[in-house]
């Protein structure tokens, strides 16, 4: 699988919040950095997850950008709109910061 099907795999997850398939698509030191100083690990997916449903049932994703091993991305759950910048390459995605008011 290429370094292109990982993060469309990992954007999949996301669209649809799914834990499993984001987690199929990252790399075992994946980090998510929220805007709060959380930091979230590949086993934190499913309650992050869990926790973005409250906000909507699915993630509306837009705006992509790819270069290199660097994407961004647009992107909104319920009334949050935000943006990401994910780090990525053949074995998955390895972080993503995210950026929300």
């Amino acid at each position: 699988m290429s370094a292109e099907d990982k993060l469309s795999g990992y954007a999949t997850g996301f669209g649809s919040l799914d834990a499993n398939v984001i987690g199929d698509n990252v790399t075992a030191e994946y980090k998510l950095f929220d805007k709060d100083g959380a930091v979230y690990q590949k086993g934190d997916l499913p309650q992050y997850i869990s926790e973005l449903k409250k906000l909507g049932d699915k993630m509306e994703i837009s705006d992509v950008m790819v270069d290199g091993d660097k994407a961004w991305c647009k992107w909104q759950i319920g009334e949050i709109v935000g943006a990401g910048l994910i780090s990525f390459g053949e074995e998955g995605v390895s972080q993503e910061q995210l950026f929300y008011l």
